[in-house]
Protein backbone atom coordinates (compact mmCIF):
# COMPACT_ATOMS: atom_id res chain seq x y z
CA UNK A 1 0.00 0.00 0.00
CA UNK A 2 1.59 2.92 -0.95
CA UNK A 3 1.65 6.06 1.97
CA UNK A 4 -0.61 9.12 1.11
CA UNK A 5 1.24 12.67 2.22
CA UNK A 6 -0.19 13.56 5.55
CA UNK A 7 0.96 17.63 5.36
CA UNK A 8 2.69 19.64 3.58
CA UNK A 9 6.54 18.47 4.96
CA UNK A 10 5.54 15.59 3.01
CA UNK A 11 4.65 16.50 -0.48
CA UNK A 12 7.94 18.24 -0.26
CA UNK A 13 10.12 15.23 0.12
CA UNK A 14 10.28 15.10 -3.85
CA UNK A 15 12.07 18.40 -4.20
CA UNK A 16 14.38 18.53 -0.80
CA UNK A 17 15.76 15.24 -1.84
CA UNK A 18 16.00 16.85 -5.64
CA UNK A 19 18.30 18.75 -4.63
CA UNK A 20 20.17 17.65 -1.61
CA UNK A 21 21.25 14.36 -3.94
CA UNK A 22 22.80 17.35 -6.61
CA UNK A 23 24.30 19.21 -3.48
CA UNK A 24 25.68 15.34 -2.71
CA UNK A 25 26.83 14.50 -6.25
CA UNK A 26 28.73 17.92 -6.51
CA UNK A 27 30.30 17.61 -3.67
CA UNK A 28 31.44 13.84 -4.50
CA UNK A 29 33.64 15.17 -6.86
CA UNK A 30 35.64 16.98 -4.85
CA UNK A 31 39.33 15.80 -3.66
CA UNK A 32 39.52 15.43 -0.21
CA UNK A 33 41.27 18.96 0.29
CA UNK A 34 39.12 20.72 -1.91
CA UNK A 35 35.90 18.86 -0.21
CA UNK A 36 37.35 19.96 3.77
CA UNK A 37 37.74 23.42 2.27
CA UNK A 38 34.20 23.63 0.97
CA UNK A 39 32.95 22.12 4.39
CA UNK A 40 34.93 25.05 6.21
CA UNK A 41 33.99 27.56 4.27
CA UNK A 42 29.69 26.46 4.04
CA UNK A 43 29.35 25.39 7.65
CA UNK A 44 31.73 27.96 9.40
CA UNK A 45 32.93 25.23 11.26
CA UNK A 46 36.58 24.01 12.05
CA UNK A 47 35.70 20.11 11.84
CA UNK A 48 38.17 18.90 14.45
CA UNK A 49 36.36 16.18 15.78
CA UNK A 50 34.47 13.77 13.86
CA UNK A 51 31.37 14.90 15.58
CA UNK A 52 31.94 18.36 14.32
CA UNK A 53 32.70 17.23 10.64
CA UNK A 54 29.62 15.10 10.87
CA UNK A 55 27.87 17.95 11.37
CA UNK A 56 29.73 20.48 9.23
CA UNK A 57 28.80 18.04 6.48
CA UNK A 58 25.36 18.33 7.10
CA UNK A 59 24.91 22.14 7.26
CA UNK A 60 27.59 21.67 3.90
CA UNK A 61 24.90 19.33 2.06
CA UNK A 62 22.17 21.57 3.08
CA UNK A 63 23.37 24.98 2.81
CA UNK A 64 20.68 27.07 1.00
CA UNK A 65 18.13 24.24 1.04
CA UNK A 66 15.00 25.00 1.97
CA UNK A 67 14.54 21.45 4.06
CA UNK A 68 11.00 21.57 4.63
CA UNK A 69 11.52 19.92 8.77
CA UNK A 70 12.79 16.96 7.07
CA UNK A 71 15.93 16.21 9.53
CA UNK A 72 19.55 14.89 8.38
CA UNK A 73 22.02 12.58 10.54
CA UNK A 74 24.51 9.82 9.75
CA UNK A 75 23.82 6.50 9.31
CA UNK A 76 25.96 3.32 8.34
CA UNK A 77 25.02 3.45 5.07
CA UNK A 78 24.81 7.61 4.41
CA UNK A 79 23.04 10.56 5.13
CA UNK A 80 19.46 9.79 7.23
CA UNK A 81 16.61 11.82 5.85
CA UNK A 82 14.01 11.40 8.85
CA UNK A 83 10.20 13.32 9.48
CA UNK A 84 8.35 11.89 11.44
CA UNK A 85 7.78 8.55 10.70
CA UNK A 86 9.40 8.33 7.27
CA UNK A 87 12.96 7.77 6.84
CA UNK A 88 15.37 7.65 3.80
CA UNK A 89 19.13 6.82 3.83
CA UNK A 90 21.31 8.50 1.13
CA UNK A 91 24.39 7.12 -0.68
CA UNK A 92 27.10 9.22 -0.02
CA UNK A 93 30.55 9.44 -2.23
CA UNK A 94 34.32 7.67 -0.78
CA UNK A 95 35.32 11.09 -0.54
CA UNK A 96 32.86 11.79 2.32
CA UNK A 97 33.70 8.89 4.13
CA UNK A 98 37.03 9.50 4.11
CA UNK A 99 36.34 13.24 5.38
CA UNK A 100 34.58 11.97 8.23
CA UNK A 101 37.09 9.61 9.31
CA UNK A 102 40.07 12.18 9.11
CA UNK A 103 39.54 15.34 7.97
CA UNK A 104 41.74 16.76 5.07
CA UNK A 105 45.00 14.95 4.64
CA UNK A 106 48.32 16.29 6.09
Amino acid sequence: MTAMPHDATDLYLAPVLLAVDARIERLGKLDLDRLAYEVALESDSPGITQHMRQEALIRTITYLVDVHHWEFSWAPRGLRMTHDAHTFVLGVPAVFLDYLEGGSPE
